[in-house]
């Protein structure tokens, strides 16, 4: 497969999972935004079981796909890097891009973990 294919790939794969973040922010959002000094333990039981409904169905499965993504990417943009110099006028465009778009996956993995560590913060605090 040719490089510029491998990029293509790569960057279809972002879009989809950026695109799938966008639809699982809301219900993230709302998760995380829950009081956590609820009175009564039945509404207390309601948000421990819409935080962890979250947790199953939008954090975990986008953290596992961002980072599974970040690592098969890792290779080859650490790859691209290593032999590369560092020129502002004259570079490969194609090879820029790839570590790139491994640098956005990482940032949306980074920003993923951080998400599902908060929800299960929330959980622990709402029990």
């Amino acid at each position: 497969m040719p490089f510029s294919d491998i990029v293509a790939v790569s960057g279809l794969l972002l879009t989809l999972t950026t695109f799938m973040f966008n639809l699982a922010w809301p219900r993230l959002h709302e998760a995380l935004e829950l009081d956590e000094k609820q009175s009564g333990p039945q509404a207390r039981k309601r948000s421990r079981e819409q935080v962890i409904s979250v947790f199953f169905s939008c954090a975990l499965p986008l953290t596992c796909t961002f980072v599974a993504l970040f690592y098969v990417n890792l290779p080859a943009a650490v790859r691209i890097t290593r032999s590369s110099t560092l020129d502002l006028w004259d570079f490969d465009v194609g090879r820029t891009l790839y570590v790139l778009v491994a640098c956005a996956l990482l940032a949306f993995a980074a920003l993923n973990v951080w998400l599902t560590v908060r929800l299960i913060a929330k959980w622990c605090h709402l029990r």
